[in-house]
C-alpha cells in the first residue's frame, strides 16, 4: 500500500455553471483551453466512472503555461443532469476548499482582480513567513463562488 503507486499530478476539476463564461474568467487569469470535450451521450460509462447518475458533461482542460507535463484546471459543465448546489459556504469545510497559485506580483494581481469586480472573501494580507520572507496571501472567487487563493512567489521558500 505505502509503494509509491501516482506518478504525477494532473488535475484539479472544478464544476461550473456556465462554461463559457468560466473559461472567460480563467482565461483572464492567465490560463489557455488545451482540451474541449463532451463525454456521455453515447457512453454510459461517465456516470458510472464518477459515481453519479451523469449521462452526459462537457469538459474543458486549461493549463497554466507551456509546459505540456503542468497540472490542468479541468472545468466540467453537466449537461445531463444539469450542475446542482453550491460551493461551500465557508473555507473551513472537510474537503477541497480551495486551489492555489502562485504570482509573480501579488500587489498587480491585486489591483487587477479588485478593477475587474471579482468577487474578494478578504482584502491582501502579509504574513512573515521562514528565512525572513513576508508572504502576500488573498482569496477570492470564482464566478460560481469556487474560492481560488493566490500568493506571492516567497511562498516556494517554504518548500526548498
Amino acid at each position: 500500500w505505502r509503494k509509491r503507486m501516482f506518478r504525477r499530478f494532473f488535475h484539479v476539476n472544478i464544476c461550473v455553471r456556465d462554461m463559457e463564461r468560466s473559461i472567460r474568467f480563467y482565461r483572464d487569469l492567465g490560463f489557455t483551453k488545451v482540451a474541449d470535450f463532451i463525454l456521455g451521450g453515447g457512453n454510459p460509462g461517465i456516470g458510472q466512472a464518477l459515481g453519479l447518475d451523469a449521462k452526459k458533461l462537457r469538459g474543458v482542460f486549461m493549463r497554466l503555461g507551456d509546459d505540456p507535463n503542468a497540472p490542468v484546471l479541468d472545468l466540467v459543465q453537466f449537461i445531463d443532469p444539469p450542475p446542482q448546489g453550491q460551493p461551500y459556504a465557508t473555507l473551513n469545510n472537510i474537503g477541497i476548499c480551495r486551489i492555489a497559485f502562485i504570482v509573480d506580483d501579488i500587489d498587480k494581481t491585486n489591483q487587477a482582480l479588485l478593477a475587474n469586480g471579482v468577487d474578494i472573501v478578504a482584502p491582501l494580507q502579509r504574513y512573515a513567513g521562514p528565512k525572513g520572507t513576508t508572504i502576500g496571501v488573498m482569496c477570492f472567487k470564482d464566478p460560481d463562488g469556487t474560492v481560488l487563493e493566490v500568493m506571492s512567489d516567497e511562498i516556494e521558500s517554504w518548500i526548498r
